[in-house]
């Protein structure tokens, strides 16, 4: 039930939690900081899901640039698309004979969001807002995936 529930919760968090934040000029406010949710990455890929298509192609490709690049944006998208098909697969998992199957599956998704999210770190030190932007919802995710992980490798010893 945990390999069908935690790239669930990846997902979410990754789509509804505040994953940076930007200084913006106000003319009114003057300047102030501007939260950024996960929406900004994957949101055309949730979309495309939703209108039962695949997140895959042209229409559903990422439009969130950080550092002048889309390549963050693409690496959250298709680690949130194996997260759905961890959680997808998961359900006929918890059949004994397929077990350990979805943990390898679990497992490729936990450390796939792993990586994204390291390649999210990266693309924000190299930003202006730099690591002080980060939001907590970029390190609820990778303690999602860390998690998912671990729970990938434990699947695999039969547990």
């Amino acid at each position: 039930m945990i390999r069908i529930l935690l790239p669930l919760a990846i997902i979410a968090a990754i789509f509804f939690g505040p994953m940076f934040a930007v200084e913006t000029t106000d003319p009114v406010r003057g300047e102030s900081m501007s939260v950024v949710t996960g929406d900004y990455f994957i949101g055309n890929a949730v979309d495309c899901v939703m209108d039962m298509r695949l997140p895959l192609g042209e229409e559903c490709a990422t439009e969130g640039r950080m550092n002048d690049g889309t390549t963050v944006g693409s690496a959250l998208t298709w680690a949130s698309v194996l997260c759905g098909i961890a959680a997808i697969l998961g359900i006929p998992g918890l059949l004994p004979v397929i077990g350990r199957i979805t943990s390898a599956v679990t497992l490729v998704s936990g450390v796939a969001s792993l990586g994204a999210l390291g390649l999210f770190m990266m693309g924000m030190i190299g930003s202006e807002a730099g690591l002080g932007g980060v939001q907590w919802g970029a390190y609820l995710a990778a303690g999602l995936s860390l998690l998912t992980t671990i729970t990938g490798l434990s699947g695999m010893r039969g547990r």
